[in-house]
């Protein structure tokens, strides 16, 4: 491709990354992790907690800080928590064209790792929201590009960003590293590696320290570090039993067909097969590269099969631009065997990867795709929440699922939050003070308030429906009670009706 089309097509593909992920990014609320990010940045923002020490705080600071700064502009907004990732979003998709051009010189791997970064289902619906997955990305992913453009400098402390982010961002300093020396050896300067590892080992431990800084003043101020915290969420970091192995193999690959959609599965498997064949017979500089792709994605899903994290598809973000730049290659080889002489054969292979993404991308706009964006659960929360912002201020809102929603949507409301850990800890806490002032639960359609209900009516409550919340298809997802004596609920329902 001449450099002007290669320009327009990446203008095209970042203007499609960007619309996809804009169109689904106000289409269903915010997740409960979403939720939690945007509390701590409105902690930060409102000066009340500027460190986060009274937090359990369980990931790096970049993404916090950030919130605050999109949350000052755009105010206690769902889109505020959501900006970060949208903006990550066609950056990411440029960057992986921008690498693709660098490790390859063919404008052909970079169209179809952009085109497959902007369409897929997983981009779309992870890059508009919150997560820190998408920053972390964006951010390691520009690391491996300074590393291979020679700025070992920048690109050491874009990986440790990617840190900054998430945890998982170290996976992309040890790409940054070998392409630093893949970048020098190309160069034919090898007087010149010790110093560029050692540029990039400085920006990456500058950041680091700075992570490190930020950890150890919270730990001086009584919290808990967020790497101690985050290792305890998951359980404590372990092997899996060998019992496991198959049902999580199983689930990996169901989260794995959002990642390109499922006609391009078996193209990617053929190409990455070729691929292989052709480093060991050719043993250039583009077969180096598709190894280091290759092993490196092969490595990741390892871990995170056989090492005991949540399947949760956000956690195969990383793949993305690894797999869409593997499928670019494979675009490559298969124009070599049809078209070799041809400009057209170029064309053929990006309007197939296109098509085939298609409908997989179109799902995920109209909502059909359940994860990340286009997760429903929780829609109908903003009833509930507008409901609840209009109680009397000191009223009660016990909550034992929705907190997090709570911190965020209800940040300086005028209730206040009590969690309840059992039925019968909200039993004695009503029984002791419910005639002081208002009280309300909420019970998402998932779960039962059968238990609550017994546990009141010993003490002499009831639950007094006001909600039921439901979502654009007329279902139920949330229902609103004021807890009541008994007593007053019957002479409410005995009273005569006008």
């Amino acid at each position: 491709m001449m450099r002007s089309t290669r320009l327009a097509c990446g203008v095209a593909f970042c203007l499609l990354a960007w619309g996809l992920q804009t169109a689904v990014v106000g289409a269903h609320r915010l997740h409960p992790d979403e939720a939690l990010y945007g509390h701590w940045g409105l902690l930060i923002l409102s000066g009340r907690d500027a460190w986060l020490t009274t937090e359990p705080v369980y990931k790096p600071p970049l993404l916090p800080y950030l919130l605050y700064g999109s949350l000052s502009l755009l105010g206690p907004r769902e889109l505020a928590v959501r900006l970060p990732g949208l903006l990550a979003g066609p950056v990411t998709a440029a960057l992986t064209a921008r690498l693709a051009w660098r490790l390859y010189r063919d404008g052909l791997v970079g169209a179809v790792a952009m085109a497959t970064v902007a369409l897929s289902p997983l981009a779309i619906l992870l890059f508009s929201t919150g997560f820190t997955d998408p920053l972390m990305v964006a951010l390691g992913l520009g690391g491996c590009v300074a590393a291979a453009e020679g700025r070992p400098g920048l690109a050491g402390l874009l990986a440790g960003f990617s840190f900054a982010a998430k945890q998982t961002g170290l996976f992309w300093a040890a790409l940054v590293a070998w392409l630093v020396v893949a970048a020098v050896a190309r160069g034919a300067r090898p007087a010149r590696l010790a110093g560029d590892l050692l540029r990039a080992g400085v920006g990456l431990g500058v950041v680091l320290a700075a992570v490190a800084g930020w950890d150890q003043a919270r730990v001086m101020h009584g919290a808990a570090s967020f790497w101690q915290t985050g290792v305890s969420g998951y359980g404590g970091l372990r092997l899996i039993w060998p019992a496991e192995w198959s049902a999580r193999l199983r689930a990996w690959r169901d989260e794995g067909a959002y990642l390109l959609g499922t006609l391009l599965d078996g193209a990617l498997l053929a190409g990455a097969a070729a691929l292989v064949w052709r480093a060991v017979r050719r043993r250039d500089w583009a077969g180096l590269f598709d190894l280091t792709l290759l092993v490196s994605s092969i490595l990741y899903l390892l871990i995170h099969w056989l090492w005991a994290f949540p399947v949760w598809e956000r956690y195969l973000l990383p793949l993305l631009p690894l797999l869409a730049l593997l499928l670019g290659r494979t675009a490559t080889w298969a124009r070599s065997l049809i078209a070799p002489r041809h400009r057209l054969g170029g064309w053929l292979a990006l309007a197939i990867v296109v098509a085939a993404m298609a409908a997989p991308a179109s799902a995920a706009v109209s909502g059909a795709v359940p994860l990340g964006a286009g997760l429903d659960a929780y829609d109908g929360i903003e009833q509930v929440v507008d409901l609840l912002a209009r109680q009397p201020p000191g009223s009660v809102l016990y909550h034992h699922w929705l907190g997090w929603h709570y911190g965020f949507y209800l940040f300086d409301g005028p209730l206040y939050l009590a969690y309840w850990p059992h039925p019968a800890w909200l039993a004695r806490d009503v029984q002791a003070f419910g005639q002081a002032e208002p009280r309300y639960v909420v019970f998402p359609a998932w779960e039962s308030s059968a238990r609550v209900q017994d546990a009141l009516a010993r003490v002499g409550y009831c639950l007094n429906l006001l909600l039921e919340a439901r979502n654009r298809r007329g279902e139920v997802r949330f229902r609103v009670y004021r807890i009541e004596s008994c007593a007053a609920t019957d002479e409410r329902s005995d009273m005569p009706q006008m």
